[in-house]
């Protein structure tokens, strides 16, 4: 018989103001369900849409397919983006994953929107079990990047599939035969994209024994690596009782049986059997460091994801298909920095034309020369780097700002220079 041990945290990271991700952690209807959601939208509009999401699943009954789930919550948070206007756009990313089957072939059951992440550990290798819905990902499928190179690609976070996004949407699902001592985590992109595959590896089978030391060294890794993003973790144990543990012990919480239908890849219920899970037990609980309200990423992923730029693989037609779903309206939130006949300019959208089909407009002549802008400036305008309206327009104050400073510098200094010479002219 199994049972699981897990321990889940979320951090709002060292960037962020405030915490967009959202976790279950066998509290809900199904005790064998874990969940994480990241959200995406600006403001507390993604942490809205990601605890909708994480509600929803909360719902799941044992036998419940995740499919209904999925679109149930899908419909909750575009019905209350439509509603409400500063919620528009919102959107959030899920990996779920529960576990069952019967004591001969247990099974975990795996969903997945977006680029949240699930892994597998086990015989001392760690793989991954979802695979990202992200341009990149696309890359790496038609051989155009390899695994090592989507990891640190510059569009990396760029997804094109989210809850919210548009009015259908599809979860990958799988499912995977259990084994006892298998390791599953699961995870945003705050860890992801901040600790490679191998250091994750390594704290894991470092802390075979113990999922909550385990979770809390990988926030710390992601933390160390500078913390761009809010971090969930959950990691789960399967554990194979023994016959003689006692049911209860001390500093341990005992939940009630669960007894799913053995469910097959389709989500078809089957003739029920005993379940291969008995109970679960939390170590330690959950932690929800870190969560407090401001500000977040925004727009962060879903548009970018899908208009970035066209890379082998992709068809023109594709993304102009794509270009006209909802998605494309989240490009109202983002803006870029770019020059045009030597000055500064700043545009809202995305910088991006495919055919006649500019994807901005412009927003702003800053009157700024680009000759006069710092290195620190450059790169983002040559790059033109996502910002939100907030952001944007305190980069171009402070723009303004270093620019009014060296002038008033370089004058300084022109006078000084001046009034060194001048007495000599008169004298002559």
């Amino acid at each position: 018989m199994f049972y699981l041990e897990h321990f889940g945290l979320t951090d709002a990271g060292k960037v962020r103001e405030n915490n967009e991700d959202s976790l279950l952690v066998a509290t809900g209807e199904d005790e064998t369900l874990f969940a994480v959601a990241d959200g995406i939208g600006g403001f507390e509009a993604g942490e809205v849409a990601s605890r909708m999401a994480i509600d929803a699943l909360k719902k799941m009954e044992p036998n419940d397919p995740f499919d209904g789930s999925v679109k149930e919550a899908n419909r909750r948070i575009r019905a209350a983006s439509q509603g409400d206007e500063s919620l528009s756009g919102m959107g959030t990313t899920v990996v779920a994953i529960r576990f069952g089957g019967t004591k001969q072939k247990p099974r975990a059951e795996i969903a997945h929107v977006g680029d949240s992440r699930a892994y597998l550990l086990r015989g001392g290798g760690l793989k991954p079990v979802t695979e990202d819905h992200s341009l990149v990902s696309e890359l790496v499928k038609s051989g155009d990047l390899t695994r090592a190179e989507a990891a640190d690609h510059p569009q990396r976070n760029l997804i094109t599939r989210a809850l919210g996004a548009e009015e259908n949407v599809e979860a990958d699902n799988a499912v995977l035969p259990v084994e006892a001592n298998d390791r599953f985590l699961l995870c945003s992109d705050g860890l992801s994209d901040m600790v490679k595959e191998a250091r994750i590896e390594e704290v894991l089978k470092e802390h075979a024994k113990d999922p909550d030391t385990a979770a809390k060294q990988l926030l710390s890794d992601a933390l160390d690596a500078g913390g761009s993003d809010n971090i969930t973790i959950i990691v789960i144990d399967v554990r194979e009782r023994d016959e003689k543990e006692p049911s209860r012990s001390q500093g341990t919480r005992e939940m009630r049986a669960v007894g799913r239908p053995a469910t097959g890849a389709s989500g078809a219920t089957g003739t029920a059997a005993p379940s291969a899970f008995a109970s679960t037990r939390n170590v330690k609980g959950s932690s929800g460091k870190g969560r407090k309200a401001g500000k977040k990423k925004g727009l962060r992923a879903v548009i970018g994801g899908i208009f970035g730029r066209l890379v082998r693989g992709l068809a023109v037609l594709a993304v102009l298909a794509l270009a006209l779903t909802p998605v494309y309206l989240w490009g109202s939130s983002r803006y870029f920095l770019d020059s045009d006949g030597g000055e500064v300019v700043a545009y809202r959208g995305l910088p991006y034309t495919v055919g006649d089909m500019p994807f901005n407009e412009e927003w702003r002549r800053t009157g700024i020369a680009l000759e006069d802008v710092g290195q620190t400036y450059r790169d983002p305008i040559n790059d033109n780097t996502y910002y939100e309206q907030e952001g944007i327009e305190q980069v171009l104050d402070q723009m303004q700002t270093d620019i009014a400073r060296n002038q008033r510098e370089e004058a300084e200094q022109e006078n000084r220079d001046g009034g060194g010479n001048s007495p000599e002219g008169r004298g002559n």
